[in-house]
């Protein structure tokens, strides 16, 4: 009833990270600063949201779906869910995910000289 596909809002900070979707080998495509919405195909696998920004802590983030509120109202009212269960439309992502990177550790100082 939805579709098999659906836009996702993958939101990173800071504003410069960028996460590549990736579901399986499959390489879904990237929210990069300046486009932040990600089309995919509903599936009932999960996808991998590998992270990076300059300066900061690479992060990896899981993203599952769950049962669609349409498919099972397809199910009670309209086919037993056989149209929904075929496409991949019986399973739905959240729409929005916010990753949120921590700074990378600075390293110290170089230790002082001191000359006899």
């Amino acid at each position: 009833m939805e579709g098999y596909e659906q836009s996702l809002i993958i939101e990173v900070v800071p504003s410069t990270g960028t996460c590549i979707l990736t579901r399986g080998s499959e390489t879904l495509g990237a929210s990069v600063p300046g486009n932040r919405v990600v089309k995919v195909s509903k599936s009932k696998d999960d996808i991998m949201f590998n992270c990076s920004a300059p300066g900061y802590e690479s992060r990896t983030e899981v993203l599952s779906s769950s049962l669609s509120p349409y498919t099972v109202a397809s199910f009670f009212l309209l086919d037993f869910g056989i149209v929904d269960a075929t496409t991949g439309a019986w399973k739905k992502y959240p729409e929005r995910m916010t990753v949120v990177m921590q700074p990378a550790p600075q390293a110290p100082p170089p230790p002082s000289r001191r000359r006899p």
